[in-house]
């Protein structure tokens, strides 16, 4: 068998290259994460808009305006 000497060098590019991997990796869950949330929130905002329905509420109130004189 050939024996092969590890040098230290792995371990130290291990210990610079890791960090900065973890740190991309969990940048980029943060961003996922922070457009759910922004997402969520458009929609109940939408949801909220189409109960709402301002148009027929308008109609109900010119029609209410029209019986009543």
């Amino acid at each position: 068998m050939t024996e092969r000497k590890v040098s230290g060098s792995f371990t130290v590019e291990a210990a610079l290259v890791m960090p900065v991997i973890l740190i991309c990796i969990l940048l980029v869950l943060n961003q996922g994460l922070e457009l759910y949330r922004e997402m969520t929130e458009t929609a109940e905002k939408q949801q909220m808009w189409e109960e709402f329905a301002p148009a027929d509420y308008f109609r109900k109130v010119e029609l209410l305006g029209e019986i009543t004189g």
